[in-house]
């Protein structure tokens, strides 16, 4: 499948809910918790990104992860 751009969302248990756009091939995790940093000031360090139950390691893709257009990504701040 070529890397095409698609739509997913971040939401937080505080109720933040931010849609961005990924290509379907690149890693998720760090570009992700950067663009969440942008967002709203939150450390990459201290988020976790959970798909589907499961944490999104560095090497996830959209891909690799079965995502759909729109699909919700839970952010976890650690303490």
């Amino acid at each position: 499948m070529a890397n095409q751009s698609k739509t997913v969302w971040l939401q937080s248990s505080d109720t933040h809910k931010l849609q961005f756009q990924v290509l379907t091939e690149a890693p998720l995790s760090s570009f992700l918790k950067f663009k969440y940093y942008k967002a709203t000031g939150v450390y990459p360090e201290s988020v976790i990104l959970l798909f589907n139950g499961m944490k999104i390691e560095e090497q996830d893709t959209f891909s690799s992860l079965d995502m759909e257009d729109d699909d919700v990504i839970d952010v976890i701040q650690a303490n």
